[in-house]
This record gives structure tokens, sequence and C-alpha cells, in this order.
């Protein structure tokens, strides 16, 4: 190979970084010199521009496009940022106003934990229409426990509705059935821990759903609406997977947001 040729390989090579202002001062003058006197490196690397106004003009414009390349991604960087935090106060004000509704808006509260009042709903002004719960408990062995709480307003409902019903093995299997045929499967175990059919997820604000506990014949009903992880009455371990998540899809779920029976909404 003629050293010429090795000249232009090594000027080719160390030339991004010459417009860098990286190379060394000997690899700078070697560079320039070499660039004087070929011709050929000339018309690859150097545009018409140097050709035209001579290599200060030329390394002047480079430098403005350096601090121009750096302009951009500094701006970038700062868009990026702006838009998350917009984000999280978006999540956070939207968490804070339905605080603020909780503890401002007119209520009609009720609270129970017998039994004997199970569906004695009146005061509930919320989306449920209640489907996944038995008509009534006398197919149930037994009632574990039953809570009901509810605040309802013109502008904000809360609810936890939790039921735990322990049944035969006859009656588990037709209540179970009843449940699969109304409601969604949730295949594989992707949005609770637990075996579980579910009428409706919105996982920051409401969801109705129903466990399977298989080994001991129970099956849990609940139905929550604008309750947070430290109201809770029950475990969280019956709780959904994402639960909380504002906007959050469930896992492997391809329309995440509420389904209630066979409506999207």
């Amino acid at each position: 190979m003629k050293q010429s040729d090795i000249l232009c390989s090594i000027t080719a090579t160390l030339y991004p970084s010459y417009l860098e202002g990286l190379t060394s001062p000997a690899s700078t003058e070697l560079i320039e010199t070499h660039l004087q006197e070929c011709p050929d490196c000339q018309r690859r690397l150097r545009p018409a521009a140097y050709m035209a106004d001579g290599p200060a003009a030329y390394l002047a414009e480079a430098s403005y496009l350096r601090h121009y390349r750096r302009l951009f991604l500094s701006s970038t960087l700062g868009i990026f940022l702006g838009i998350l935090l917009f984000a999280l106060l978006l999540a956070n004000a939207s968490f804070g106003i339905r605080q603020f509704l909780k503890l401002t808006a007119p209520q009609n509260i009720a609270s129970t934990d017998s039994p004997d009042d199970y569906r004695q709903w009146e005061n509930y002004s919320g989306i449920s229409e209640f489907t996944i719960f038995p008509e009534s408990l006398s197919g149930c062995k037994s009632v574990n426990e039953y809570h009901y709480q509810c605040s309802s307003s013109p502008i904000l409902t809360t609810l936890q509705l939790y039921l735990d019903c322990q049944y035969t093995p006859t009656d588990y299997a037709a209540e179970k059935y009843r449940l699969l045929k109304i409601a969604h499967a949730d295949a594989g175990n992707a949005l609770f821990a637990q075996p579980a059919c579910y009428t409706m997820l919105y996982f920051s604000t409401a969801c109705e759903y129903a466990l399977f506990l298989e080994e001991e014949q129970r099956i849990v009903y609940i139905s929550l609406e604008n309750i947070s992880r430290d109201e809770l009455v029950f475990d969280e371990t019956y709780l959904p997977l994402d639960y909380g998540n504002f906007g959050s899809p469930p896992k492997n779920q391809a329309k995440p947001y509420c389904q209630y029976q066979n409506d999207t909404h």
C-alpha cells in the first residue's frame, strides 16, 4: 500500500475526532497538512463551503453545529423531564381530588358487618349492578365474613363490599358454574393471585370479582370503588395484582381498564 493511501486512511479515521477538536496537536497537524496536499480527501471529507471560504470559516461552522447539537439534546431532555413531571403531578392531583371529595362532599354513609343486612344496599349510587354476588345467602353452608361500607354523594361514591361464603361441594360447583357464565375468567392467574373471575376492572377506582378457594370450598366476593389499600377490611392478597396503579393495564390483558359483564367501558 502506498504511503499516500495510508495517510488517506488515517485521515478518514481521525477526521470526525478532528472536527470535534479531540485530536492531539500532532494528529491535527498531520490531518491539516494532508488535506492541503490531497485533493481526493478534500473532495471526500470537506464540503464546498470549505473550498470556497477556507478552513477558518469551515471550522467556525463545525463549531456552531456542535453547539447546536448540544443545545438540541439539552432541549429534548428538558422537554422529556417536563412531560414526566407533568404526568406525576397529574396522577397526584387525581388522587388528591378523590381524597378531597371524600372529605368534603355531603355523604350518605352506611356500614355493617352483619350477614342479616345482606343486599340492603339502598344508599349505594355507584356503577355496579352486583351481578357477581349471590341473590341470597340461602345456598351458603356458612358465611365466614361479611362487610359492607358505602359512602354515597352526588359527587363521589366509595364502596367496600366483602363476602366470604363456605359451600358444600355440590353447592360450590353450582355457584362456580353460575359465576363463570356471567363473568370473565382470569386465565392463567394473570390478574389475581388466586383462581378468579371478574365483571369489572378499573384498577385505580373500581373492581368487582370473585375468588375461588378450591381446597376449602369457599368463594370470596369483592366489590371496591375508590378504596385505597390502607382502608381495606380484608387481606391484601385478595386484591387484583395491579390494584391501585392509576391507569395501569393488567398484565397480559389486551383490553385493560373496565369490563362489566360483556360490555367494555
